[in-house]
């Protein structure tokens, strides 16, 4: 397929969204061509990829980068944060939120992510997911702001902590 074959790139509705960056480098866009060819690879139906690193560690960017290189092949491609499935501010001070302990344990809504947008695009049965529960910015519940999920949908989702034992299954 060719550029004007490509297919969109859904992102969440979020506030907290990041423009894709222009690209830093031939071996990075190199290397990130090189995982879109893997994930293709794999096969049609839907995919689900992961990338987690550390607060600031480029996973945003990178899942951007991705997401363009898949969908120059047609596939259509969602791009989702676990930033936009953390608990509302409003329970913030039900746990303990200084030390590195009480954030891994507390700061994420795994359920919500699970329920709006990880189960979903593992169903093939699903017509669509969220892509955002909670705006980490405005606070604004997006749980029923869906996304069309097609058959052969690649999900990119970024985020501190995305293999944990909570969602490692998917």
């Amino acid at each position: 397929m060719g550029p004007t074959d490509a297919a969109s790139v859904r992102h969440s509705p979020s506030t907290w969204r990041q423009p894709c960056p222009a690209p830093a480098s031939a071996e990075r866009s190199a290397l990130t061509e090189a995982l879109a060819q893997r994930v293709l690879a794999l096969g049609p139906g839907r995919q689900l990829v992961g990338i987690d690193g550390f607060t600031a560690a480029g996973k945003t960017s990178f899942g951007h980068e991705l997401a363009a290189h898949l969908a120059v092949s047609g596939r259509p491609v969602l791009r989702a944060t676990l930033d936009d499935f953390k608990n509302p501010w409003k329970d913030r001070h039900l746990y303990d939120r200084e030390s590195g302990e009480g954030y891994y344990r507390n700061a994420y809504d795994y359920d919500a992510a699970k329920r709006l947008l990880l189960d979903p695009a593992r169903s093939p049965e699903a017509a669509s997911c969220a892509l955002c529960s909670i705006d980490p910015l405005t606070q604004e519940n997006h749980a029923a702001d869906t996304t069309p999920l097609a058959p052969d949908s690649v999900l990119i989702v970024d985020g501190v902590f995305a293999f944990r034992p909570e969602i490692d299954a998917y």
